[in-house]
C-alpha cells in the first residue's frame, strides 16, 4: 500500500521531469520512509487519543523511532505483515503504558526495562540479509545505538525516580526494541540452522 503510493508519486515526478529515471529507486525508498513515518505517527497519536494518553503516545513514538533507526530489529516478510505487526506493537505498548499509569507496578517495569536495555546493548545493531552492514557501518551503528540507549535509559530512570508517568512510554520503547532484536536474532539463527541442515 505505502510502497505503491510512493511509486505513484515518483512516477508522477519523472513524468513531470522533476527527477530522472536513474533517481527512481532512491526517491521511491525516500517517499516510502516518509509516508510510513506519517502513517505510524498518525496511528500512534490516534491510539493516544483513544486511550487518553496523547503526550505519552508522542513520547513513545519519538523514543522508539530513535532507538529503532540505529539498533534495527526483525523485519516482516511483506509490507502488509509489517504494517499489521507495527500497528499491533504500537497499540499494545500504548495499552501497557495506560495500564501502568492506573496500576502501581513501576518497580516491575523498571526491572523489565533494565533487562531489555542489557539485551539491546548486547544485540545491537541488527541488519537485514538484503542490506548487510559493513564492518565500519556495524561499529558506527553500534556506537549510535548504545548512545541513544544510554540517553533513553537515563531519561526513564530520572522520570521513574520523580514518579512521572512519562517514564512508561520511554521504558516501553526500550522493551519493544529489545523484543524486536531478540526476535530478529532468533529468526536469523533458525534460518541459518535450516540452511545448514538442508
Amino acid at each position: 500500500m505505502i510502497n505503491s503510493i510512493a511509486s505513484r508519486v515518483v512516477k508522477k515526478l519523472i513524468a513531470d521531469a522533476v527527477i530522472s529515471d536513474a533517481e527512481q529507486e532512491l526517491y521511491s525508498y525516500g517517499f516510502f520512509i516518509l509516508f510510513s513515518q506519517i502513517l505510524y505517527c498518525s496511528l500512534t497519536v490516534i491510539f493516544g487519543i483513544i486511550l487518553n494518553i496523547v503526550l505519552e503516545s508522542v513520547i513513545f513514538y519519538i523514543a522508539f523511532q530513535f532507538i529503532r533507526r540505529y539498533a534495527g530489529g526483525i523485519h516482516a516478510s511483506s509490507e502488509l505483515k509489517c504494517a499489521l505487526a507495527t500497528t499491533a506493537s504500537i497499540f499494545l505498548c500504548l495499552l501497557c503504558v495506560k495500564l501502568c499509569e492506573t496500576n502501581d507496578i513501576q518497580l516491575l517495569i523498571v526491572i523489565i526495562t533494565a533487562l531489555s536495555a542489557v539485551a539491546v546493548f548486547a544485540l545491537c545493531p541488527l541488519d537485514t540479509p538484503e542490506k548487510p552492514l559493513t564492518e565500519k557501518e556495524f561499529k558506527y551503528f553500534r556506537k549510535l545505538s548504545r548512545v541513544v540507549l544510554l540517553v533513553l535509559s537515563a531519561a526513564a530512570a530520572v522520570f521513574a525516580v520523580i514518579k512521572a508517568d512519562i517514564a512508561y512510554p520511554v521504558c516501553f520503547s526500550i522493551i519493544l526494541e529489545a523484543f524486536l532484536l531478540i526476535a530478529g536474532k532468533l529468526k536469523r539463527f533458525f534460518i541459518k540452522k535450516l540452511d545448514t541442515e538442508g
